[in-house]
Order: C-alpha cells, then structure tokens, then sequence
C-alpha cells in the first residue's frame, strides 16, 4: 500500500488521473504543478521544479514520487531545445536530487521517443537507445540520470517508458487532431505522413494501472516498458475515430510529409511489465468510446466566441 505520494505533472491528463486514482485509495497525495491544480483529496503545491527548494517540506523517507512533469513536444523540442533540456533533464536532475536526499522513491516517466527507429520490433526495454530528436534525447538523458543516482548513490527509482497514452481528457495528439478535423468537416480527413506510421495505444486506466504495478511491484533501477503491446496503424486509427463518431465513407488522404524527429513506426515489447503482473484492459475501440465522448463534452463545455 502506498501512503504517502508526490505526483508532479499533476495539471497533465496522466497526473490528473494518477492524482484522483491514489486519493480514492486514502493515499496522502500532493499534487505539484506549474499552475494552480485543485484535485478531490489531494493537496496541491504550485511549484518550478528547476530550483533546489521546489520539493522542500513535502518529501519523507518512504516517499513515492511519480514524476511526470515536463514538456511532451517532439516538434516543440526542435524549436527551443533549450528550453525542453530545462523543463525535462534539469528539473528531473533536481527531483532525483531531493528524493534521495530524504530517501524517496522515484517513478520516472520516460518516451519511447528514446528509441533509435528502424529496429526490430516490438521493442524490449534493451533495444538500441538513439534518439532522433531534443526531447528524445532529454528522455533518455533523464533515463541515464536516474540509473546514475541508484548506482552511485542507492536511489531507489524506476522507469516507467510510455508509448502512447490516451484517454477522454487528452487535449493534443493524434486522435484529439482526428477528432477536431472530421467535426470541421465529416467527409474527408487528412493525415500526417503516410498513414503506415504504427503506433502503440493504452487507455489512461491502463496506464495508471501499470504506472501503480512499477511503484508496489517493480525492482529498483529497472526500466519498463508502458504500452498495450498491439500495433495500430495511423490510418487504422483514423478509420476508428470516424467510426466511433459515427460517420461513413469519409474519404482519407495522407501528406506523406512528417516533422523532424517523428518515430515512423513503433510498439513495445511489454512482457517486462506482463511480469509484474498487469495486463491492459481497455481494448481500443472501447477506449476511443470514451476519449470522444470526452472530446465532446469538452467542446460542449468550452465557452463560445466573446464571451466569459
């Protein structure tokens, strides 16, 4: 049982969930987020994790940290590569810095955008690690950090390396882009790339049910893959989006142009995280269901042009 926990990123839609999850289970959770955050038993902490006294007071021997905060754009990362190593490597350098201080523990949220593409797949926790963009790079930066700290210093932490998350809170990536063009319009829908890129989907529930398997169960210095294990490709997604929305016969076409750094094709070995005992439970269409009718409601709720 997990008592006592520190979730950063908690303003994202993995924090928000992860938060919500471990207070239903009476942990004590302070949620830490760059803006103000207000989460049903939770306690929130506005906080830049780039200073040393961003985490003081409110770690405790025994403590788990989820860290999960940072910047998430591969093309952002392109454009201001300085900006995503402070937002990323430095704070995380920070985090594992006051956690073994007090002797926490760490859950650290990697990227597959870690992997250098072209290998075989599905990719274990031991493929090549040869990033092709800044935020890759920053990942897998913060990856060697963390090994560093337990080997050098006895941290206990654990790498959690998401593949793609998703759920009826997301506001970007490819399914919210989906969504948004075939409400713009029903009948054509233009995709990125090729449309053969593979990607690897989990449902947010999974995904805060393997993140809590790695904090109780995993070992300490090990990575794990965070993924379903199933190959989906882009246009398949599409053609499931336009299903679950309801519409027919919506006519697909692809740019067959990308942006630097862009993965074509990914999905993870998970037999790692099969050890620990998870196994995902939301089949996709299932998990689509869900994520629209979020989209929905959250169109529904934005307020309209002019007003307040």
């Amino acid at each position: 049982m997990i008592a006592d926990v520190v979730v950063t990123g908690a303003g994202g839609m993995i924090g928000r969930e992860l938060c919500k999850a471990l207070a239903r289970k009476a942990a004590k959770v302070t949620a830490v987020s760059r803006q103000e955050v207000s989460l049903p038993g939770c306690d929130g902490r506005v906080a830049d994790l780039r200073s040393p006294d961003s985490l003081h007071g409110l770690l405790r021997p025994g403590t788990v940290v989820f860290h999960l905060a940072g910047r998430t754009s591969v093309a952002g990362s392109v454009h201001d590569p300085c900006g995503d190593f402070e937002h990323n490597v430095a704070a995380t350098v920070q985090v594992l810095n006051a956690s073994v201080a007090v002797g926490a523990r760490v859950i650290l949220a990697s990227s597959a955008a870690v992997f250098q593409p072209g290998q075989p797949l599905p990719l274990s926790e031991t493929a090549l690690k040869r990033p092709t963009s800044p935020y890759g790079a920053a990942k897998l930066s913060c990856e060697n950090y963390a090994q560093a700290f337990h080997a050098s210093r006895g941290l206990d932490v654990r790498v959690a390396r998401l593949f793609n998350v998703y759920g009826p809170n997301m506001r970007k990536f490819a399914i919210v882009d989906f969504f948004r063009k075939l409400q713009a319009n029903p009948h054509s829908l233009e995709i990125l790339g090729d449309g053969e890129q593979l990607r690897d989907y989990l449902y947010i529930d999974d995904t805060i049910a393997a993140l809590m398997a790695v904090a109780e169960r995993g070992v300490p210095g090990q990575d794990y893959n965070i993924a379903s294990g199933q190959p989906t490709r882009l246009v398949d997604l599409a053609k499931l989006v336009a299903d679950v929305m309801g519409l027919s016969d919506v006519r697909l076409t692809v740019t067959r142009k990308s942006f630097p750094g862009d993965i074509p094709q990914w999905y993870a070995d998970i037999r790692r995280i099969r050890g620990l005992g998870f196994e995902a439970q939301v089949p996709l269409r299932e998990g689509l269901v869900r994520t629209i009718e979020g989209l929905r409601r959250h169109e529904f709720d934005q307020p309209a042009p002019g007003s307040r």
